[in-house]
Order: structure tokens, then C-alpha cells, then sequence
């Protein structure tokens, strides 16, 4: 058993979020953003007003427009879109320069032997400060870029990023150390990493 050292932060419906910090008026209303109106194309983020319709990132934008009609659609714009990113990690770097890009809108974050840098007098143990550290960090990615983010703190990656869903939206889930069996137990197959509706079948 290991302490929780490994954290994963995963921005929030991050192309929603950057168009809704471009343009205000998009809070709170359903948002779609994928391919151009009148193009075929993949949802590459949905808002959680539109989630319960059952719209989900990677389904073909005609279905999508099929479950939530009145949604407002938007295009893809990636050049906007990593330069946020690039801002996320400047300000997760603060933190911890030991940081790995899974993708635009998730990081890694290798915490061990950083106990001391972040313990506090009267601190619980060393696990502490580190826990105090992600929440600050996911407080700062708020203030600083305006973007809202998840984080999992836990002993291993595939812990982390299970963590980081479930700590959605705008949340901290950690894994405590020796609670992992407890954590996964009563997860369905489809929450591991890389395991979709298929394979979860076939398991």
C-alpha cells in the first residue's frame, strides 16, 4: 500500500467552460460544442444541462441534435482552446513541476516527497499537506484562468483519474491509503480507464 501521491486534474467540460468564459451569457444554458452547424462531427463537450438528455462527448453531433434540439451548438475552435490549457499548466506548475499533459484538458500530477514542502504545524499526518495542496491548486486553476476543474488524489494514475470523475463537477476525491480495495470494489467495470460499453460487455 501506498500514500496518495498521484493526482489527476481533469477540467470540467473544458470546451464548454472556455466558450462560457468567453461569452457570460452561455452560463447555465445547455451547450453542445462540436462540429459547425450543417457539418457531420463528434460532441467533443457537453454541458451538464444537457447530460441528462443523454448527450456524451464522442457521439456523433446529429444524435446529439436529435436528444436536445433547443441545445445551443457550437464549432470546435482547438486554437483557442490550448492556450487555456497552456494557462492550466503554468498554474499547476506552481504547485509541482513534476506534471504530465495526458490530453488538452488533463494532467498528471506526481506528488511523492513533496510532504514536507507542503506540511503545516498541527497537520494531521503527511498525507496533510498534500491534500491541502491539490485543494488549493484546484481553488487557484478557478481564480487565475476561470476554469472549473476536478482533481483525484490517490496512490496510482489509473486510482487518480477514476477519482477525478467521480470528484465531478468542480470537486477533490481522495483515495486514502489502504482504503484502494474499498474504493474499486463497488465501482462498475466501465469507470477503468480505456474500458468501454463493449468490453464491459465481454467482461
Amino acid at each position: 500500500m501506498f500514500p496518495p501521491r498521484i493526482a489527476c486534474l481533469d477540467l470540467d467540460t473544458f470546451f464548454v467552460s472556455v466558450e462560457r468564459l468567453l461569452d457570460p451569457s452561455l452560463i447555465g444554458k445547455p451547450v453542445v460544442v462540436g462540429a459547425a452547424p450543417g457539418h457531420r462531427g463528434v460532441v467533443t463537450s457537453a454541458s451538464y444541462e444537457v447530460r441528462p438528455l443523454g448527450v456524451r462527448s464522442g457521439m456523433s453531433v446529429t444524435d446529439a441534435r436529435k436528444l436536445a434540439p433547443h441545445a445551443i451548438y457550437l464549432p470546435t475552435r482547438h486554437g483557442v482552446y490550448s492556450g487555456y490549457s497552456k494557462q492550466v499548466r503554468a498554474v499547476i506548475e506552481d504547485t509541482t513541476p513534476a506534471v504530465q499533459a495526458a490530453s488538452i484538458d488533463e494532467f498528471f500530477l506526481d506528488l511523492r516527497g513533496c510532504e514536507r514542502l507542503y506540511a503545516r504545524p498541527g497537520d494531521d499526518g503527511p498525507t496533510a499537506g498534500i491534500v491541502r495542496a491539490v485543494r488549493e491548486l484546484r481553488e487557484a486553476v478557478q481564480a487565475r484562468v476561470g476554469l472549473p476543474c476536478s482533481i483525484g488524489l490517490a496512490p496510482c494514475r489509473p486510482l487518480a483519474k477514476i477519482a477525478s470523475g467521480l470528484a465531478k463537477p468542480a470537486g477533490v476525491w481522495v483515495v486514502p491509503e489502504g482504503g484502494e480495495l474499498a474504493f474499486v470494489e463497488p465501482l462498475p467495470v466501465r469507470k477503468w480507464p480505456g474500458i468501454g460499453p463493449r468490453t464491459e460487455e465481454r467482461l
